[in-house]
C-alpha cells in the first residue's frame, strides 16, 4: 500500500533466476513437523534444477523445483538463514507499523493476554511476514522524522519476525516516504538525497542502498527471503515514469542485481497496485507486465508477479484474468503482497486466497499477505484487532485464520517463537 488511505492493486515481474545444478526451489507438502511431499513448483527462466529443495518450516522436505530430487529436511531454528523460506502455501501479513505503534505505548493482545504481535500472528497459522523500509525516513519530507521503516528498525523488527521461525518479505519503497500506484513518477517518490544526479548515478546509488541494506540483514542473521524492487510501481519509480522506460528499468535492474549479489537465492518480485484489465499506469495491467518481462520492453530478472488485491469488479475474476496473463505467457508465480479483510462474510480472505491464488494450478498462486490488520482499512473497521484504549485485541475476523491455515495443511501454529520476549 503507497499512502495509507490509498485503496490500490499490485502486481509485476518474472526472474531470470540462475540455472544452477541444485538450485530449484521445491514447494513443501502437506504442513507437518516432520516430512512432506514436495509440489514441484519452479522458479522460472532457468532456476529449476535437479537438486535440493528449499525445505519447509520444522524439517519438512520439499521435492526440488521442476521435478528435481526431493530437498533434505531444513533448519528447524528460528532464525536460520536458509534461503528462500517457502511454506507450500504463503499466509502472510504486513505489519511494519508495529514498533511505531509500541513506541506511542500500544500493545498487542489475544485470549491469553497482552504478547507480542508476531507471536500472535504466529499463532494464528500466519507464516510470513511483510516489512516495508524507505531510504531516508528522517529526511525531510520523509515518512517519519523517529527514523522508523529505516534499515535499523528493520533489522530490528526482522530479529522478532525470525524468532518466530516466519519468512522475510522486504518491500523496498525506494524513497523516503510512501509510494502507491499513482504516484511512482512524482517528486515525492524520488529519495531526497539522490535529487539533482543523471541516471547513472541513481543507478549507483539504487546499489549502494540496496546492497547495503541486503548486506546489513544478513550480517545481522535476518537475510529476507524475498524482497520487492518498488511499492506499486504502475506509474514508475523514484520520479522516473513508467515512459521513460530505459532509465527506468536500468535503475530498477541495478536493485535486482545488487540483491542477488548479496544471495541469489532471494527472490525477487515486483508489485502493480491493481492488478485488473484496467489498471492505472501503463496502459493496463498486461502492458505493465509485457515491459517487465519483455515483450515490449528490457526484460528484468525477477522471480515473480505480485499485486495489491483491494478492489474487484467482478468478484476476483479480473484478478484471475491479469494474474492468468503472467502464468500463461510467462510461466511465473503469482501472489497477493497486499489484501484487507473487506467485508464481514469475506472470512480469512477466503476471495483471494481460496478462490484467487488457491485456484492456480500447480501451486503458482505463491499466497498474499494482508495488509496491516490492526488498523487497515480504518481501526475498527474490517480489521482482525479491536482497538480499546492502548490495545489491539484479536476478533472473530482472526479467528477464521487458523481453520483456513489448517485447511491448506499448514501448521497452526505456524512456528514457536523462541527467546525472552515470548512465553
Amino acid at each position: 500500500c503507497g499512502a495509507e488511505p490509498e485503496n490500490s492493486n499490485n502486481a509485476a515481474g518474472a526472474p531470470t533466476a540462475p540455472a544452477t545444478a541444485g538450485s530449484g526451489v521445491g514447494l513443501g507438502g502437506a504442513a507437518t513437523n516432520t516430512s512432506g511431499s514436495g509440489g514441484g513448483a519452479t522458479l522460472p527462466n532457468g532456476g529449476a534444477s535437479a537438486g535440493t529443495g528449499v525445505s519447509e518450516q520444522g524439517g519438512q522436505s520439499g521435492a526440488g523445483g521442476g521435478g528435481g530430487a526431493g530437498g533434505t529436511g531444513g533448519a528447524t531454528t528460528p532464525g536460520d538463514t536458509t534461503l528462500p523460506f517457502k511454506p507450500s502455501y504463503i499466509l502472510g501479513a504486513d505489519i511494519s507499523y508495529t514498533l511505531q505503534e509500541e513506541a506511542a505505548g500500544n500493545k498487542y493482545a489475544d485470549a491469553s493476554g497482552v504478547r507480542p504481535l508476531e507471536q500472535i500472528m504466529a499463532d494464528n497459522g500466519f507464516n510470513y511476514i511483510r516489512l516495508r523500509t524507505f531510504v531516508c525516513p528522517t529526511c525531510q519530507g520523509g515518512y517519519n522524522r523517529d527514523g522508523f521503516c529505516d534499515t535499523d528498525h528493520t533489522i530490528e523488527m526482522a530479529k522478532r519476525v525470525k524468532a518466530c521461525g516466519m519468512g522475510i518479505f522486504l518491500d523496498f519503497h525506494m524513497a523516503d516516504t510512501w509510494v502507491s500506484l499513482g504516484t511512482g513518477a512524482s517528486d515525492s517518490a524520488l529519495p531526497s538525497q539522490w535529487k539533482g544526479m543523471t541516471p547513472a548515478q541513481m543507478q549507483a546509488a539504487a546499489h549502494d542502498y540496496t546492497r547495503g541494506v541486503i548486506q546489513k540483514m544478513t550480517d545481522a542473521g535476518v537475510a529476507p527471503d524475498m524482497v520487492q524492487i518498488g511499492n506499486e510501481t504502475n506509474a514508475g519509480m523514484c520520479g522516473i515514469p513508467l515512459s521513460n522506460w530505459k532509465d527506468l528499468s536500468a535503475l530498477i535492474a541495478a536493485g535486482i542485481q545488487d540483491v542477488k549479489d548479496v544471495n541469489p537465492k532471494i527472490v525477487i518480485w515486483v508489485q502493480n497496485g491493481r492488478p485488473r484489465p484496467d489498471s492505472a499506469g501503463g496502459n493496463g495491467f498486461n502492458a505493465w507486465v509485457d515491459k517487465y518481462l519483455g515483450s515490449s520492453g528490457t526484460k528484468l530478472a525477477v522471480d515473480g508477479v505480485c499485486g495489491s488485491t483491494y478492489g474487484t469488479t467482478n468478484n476476483g475474476d479480473d484478478w484471475i484474468e491479469s494474474f492468468s496473463h503472467v502464468l500463461d505467457n510467462y510461466k511465473l508465480p503469482v501472489m497477493s503482497c497486499e489484501y484487507t479483510v473487506a467485508a464481514p462474510d469475506d472470512q480469512a480472505g477466503k476471495l483471494i486466497n481460496t478462490k484467487v491464488m488457491r485456484g492456480f494450478a500447480d501451486h503458482r498462486g505463491w499466497g498474499s499477505f494482508i495488509w496491516e490488520p490492526t488498523r487497515y482499512p480504518e481501526i475498527n473497521k474490517n480489521t482482525l484487532f479491536t482497538k480499546t484504549g492502548n490495545t489491539y485485541t484479536t476478533n472473530a475476523a482472526m479467528n477464521a485464520y487458523p481453520a483456513l491455515a489448517k485447511s491448506y495443511g499448514l501448521p497452526v501454529p505456524s512456528g514457536k517463537c523462541v527467546g525472552d520476549k515470548y512465553d
